[in-house]
């Protein structure tokens, strides 16, 4: 679900990006923001990249506080919060752009907060509500989280996505993205 979570959020960010700008080119990534070597990676080189930075058990989801309790010998749903991470992958002479199109994600952030069936007809099964916040960071902070990540300080800011359900019961089948090993050759030495 947190795949389909963040899948959303990047589709529905780009299609608010490409009307906004008027442009027929995807203008957000979901990706990590650096490759294994720490180097920018490729598809996010001059976009918005959407990725994760943490995940985190709603001890005290929405529908405990309702009062609604699950069925008897059925382990409860698991809420979970999912941190995300907006930054610009823009190169430097592209500064300007990366600024522009995060000043436009907060903005549709801020107008859509919330993600229901209703409003995002779109949205996969099992997923019933997703709301997005900004999680503030400080100063120090934020260096941590960029040292964590291998990478220097880029534009961007954190989201909190709330509240991401995982119920193994309610699963109806998994579709494997893998499909065969990969065959790794080692180089032959001299």
């Amino acid at each position: 679900m947190i795949d389909q979570a963040l899948q959303l959020v990047r589709d529905r960010l780009n299609d608010h990006l490409r009307t906004h700008f008027s442009v027929p080119e995807d203008l957000v990534s979901l990706s990590p923001l650096a490759d294994a070597e720490g180097k920018l990676a490729q598809p996010a080189r001059n976009r918005l990249v959407v990725f994760l930075t943490n995940i985190a058990h709603d001890a005290v989801p929405r529908s405990r506080r309702d009062g609604i309790v699950g069925q008897l010998n059925q382990a409860p749903p698991l809420h979970m919060d999912v941190y995300f991470m907006v930054a610009s992958g823009h190169d430097a002479d592209l500064y300007g752009e990366g600024l522009k199109l995060i000043s436009a994600a907060l903005m549709f952030f801020q107008s859509r907060p919330v993600f229901t069936p209703q409003n995002t007809p779109e949205m996969p099964l099992g997923l019933s509500q997703l709301t997005v916040e900004v999680s503030n960071l400080k100063v120090d902070e934020i260096a941590q989280v960029w040292a964590n990540l291998g990478g220097r300080y880029t534009p961007s800011i954190m989201f909190k996505m709330r509240s991401v359900l995982i119920d193994a019961g309610a699963v109806t089948s998994v579709v494997p993205q893998i499909t065969a090993p990969s065959q790794r050759t080692e180089p032959e030495s001299v």
